[in-house]
């Protein structure tokens, strides 16, 4: 390929996307100023804002990253000419590192298991045993309660109340009225607050507790789960596992890209094979870092509730998104000239089917998921989906997402024509299954507030300033290198591929 070629695929000055990251930067500007005024107002509505948005745009880099692995991994040669879109928005993943450093200072507001491993969590085990010994002080003479007894008749309050609120609420349930003739709202206020002796506190004393596990009475009974987890979420080791994560992505980007880049000046063949030899152990870093990732930055908003196949949904969705954004910009690109004549039709069939078959791959995933939880019925897993179906609102979006993310995408990409013939349709579908992409980690994020459904400004703004400063990163990346990767020994191969 002669350098006049090479030349026409590189984004040139004045030309189609060369304004395109000061767009997306300018965007993120705004949007971070936004979101800096309404945090400045609510710090933790802020938090789980920007959780949500942060995890749109990283799940696409992470995907990003899967992709380029997974033609390593097999000398994919048809692919080559759209690896490069997946290098740049893996590349991004440096972007996303500094961005997540709202998310590192707010896990105090996001986790509330970090909590127990610190000097709070030996103050909570303080309270509670305070708590347990004055309300078995109750108790007439008789054999020791059970464990389970004993948890259900401190309710919740000791967890989520300071230790003085705890010790005086439980005191005057204690002790007697003084007289008969005490009003009424007085005996009933004495009521809310008494234990009950027989081992399950009244529905309503779970109801006012609230807090972070209030939405589900059988929490009480898990409290020695949720203990037993605090040595995980000991604040120095959590800290440390999400630097963990953030230098293995970073990493992986940075080798990969630098690969590819640098085989475009020497064309090398050697740099394909060290990239090859490298990817196995890549993507065992890759698996291991998303999977734990996703349990501790997201899981852990709802520190009860746990699933051992999350890390693979968080995966599938990763996939999905990131393949939608690669048909997009690849398709931009070529309507502004860059890709004309090397990314064809035939690189469009096959992306169609990895789209279609890893939007089958997530429903099967979350129905998975959900299958289990529904038939194993334990109340620390089912109260995920009680968040998400017991308000009609978080119902209607839980069926949005099962027609909005599966059943209409099936019909719509399943046909072989909707891959070759009529290309719009495969744009269509790319679209809205980011647009669905979206919607699903609003889903995720936003229930473990433990509100009723209200979207708040700052959803869109999070949304504007983490994607338009990510998007920037990127954007400005692909105006410094090749639009595909020009020295690889096996682009004449892409260039020429046929579906068979």
């Amino acid at each position: 390929m002669s350098d006049k070629k090479k030349d026409d695929f590189m984004i040139r000055e004045g030309g189609p996307w060369s304004s395109a990251w000061k767009i997306a930067a300018g965007i993120g500007g705004v949007g971070a100023v936004l979101s800096g005024v309404g945090a400045a107002s609510d710090m933790t509505r802020f938090a789980f804002a920007y959780v949500f948005a942060y995890f749109c745009f990283l799940t696409i880099a992470l995907g990003s990253v899967f992709f380029v692995l997974v033609q390593r991994l097999t000398s994919a040669g048809w692919s080559v000419t759209v690896r490069r879109t997946a290098e740049f928005f893996a590349y991004g993943l440096i972007a996303m590192a500094v961005l997540a450093l709202p998310i590192i200072a707010n896990l105090n507001r996001l986790c509330p298991m970090l909590t127990r491993g610190t000097a709070h969590g030996a103050e909570h085990a303080s309270v509670m045993q305070l708590v347990e010994g004055e309300a078995r002080a109750d108790l007439p003479p008789g054999p020791p309660p059970t464990p389970s007894q004993s948890a259900a008749s401190v309710g919740h309050a000791a967890p989520s109340a300071p230790a003085d609120h705890a010790a005086a609420g439980h005191a005057a349930s204690a002790a007697p009225a003084p007289e008969h003739t005490a009003p009424a709202a007085d005996h009933a206020a004495a009521a809310a607050h008494a234990p009950d002796h027989a081992g399950a506190a009244p529905a309503a004393d779970h109801a006012a507790a609230g807090g972070h596990e209030g939405h589900d009475p059988n929490h009480v009974a898990h409290e020695e789960t949720l203990e037993k987890k605090s040595p995980w979420f000991a604040t120095n080791f959590f800290y440390g596992r999400a630097v963990f994560y953030l230098v293995v992505w970073i990493a992986l980007a940075i080798v990969f890209f630098g690969y590819s880049t640098k085989q475009d000046k020497t064309k090398d063949p050697k740099l394909t094979l060290a990239a090859q030899s490298a990817a196995p152990v890549a993507t065992m870093f890759f698996a291991l870092s998303l999977t734990f990732a996703a349990f501790d930055w997201v899981m852990a908003l709802e520190p009860s509730w746990f699933s051992t196949i999350f890390g693979v949904y968080v995966f599938s969705t990763s996939v999905v998104s990131s393949l939608a954004v690669i048909i997009l910009v690849t398709m931009s690109l070529r309507d502004a000239g860059y890709l004309k004549d090397v990314v064809t039709v035939e690189h469009y069939h096959d992306l169609g089917k990895l789209l279609f078959g890893f939007n089958v791959f997530w429903a099967y995933i979350g129905f998975s998921q959900f299958m289990l939880i529904w038939y194993a019925a334990l109340p620390e897993e089912t109260i995920f989906y009680h968040m998400r179906w017991d308000s009609g609102p978080w119902a209607y979006l839980s069926m949005i997402l099962i027609f909005g993310h599966f059943v209409f995408p099936f019909f719509l990409l399943m046909s072989r024509h909707a891959k070759r013939t009529h290309m719009g349709r495969l744009k269509l579908g790319a679209g809205w299954l980011l647009a669905m992409h979206v919607v699903e980690w609003y889903w995720l994020v936003l229930p473990n507030l433990k509100d009723d459904f209200k979207f708040h400004w700052m959803d869109a703004t999070c949304l504007l300033a983490v994607g338009g400063l990510y998007l920037a990163f990127v954007f400005h990346r692909m105006t410094k290198h090749p639009l595909i990767p020009v020295g690889d020994p096996r682009l004449q191969r892409s260039i020429h591929f046929q579906n068979a």
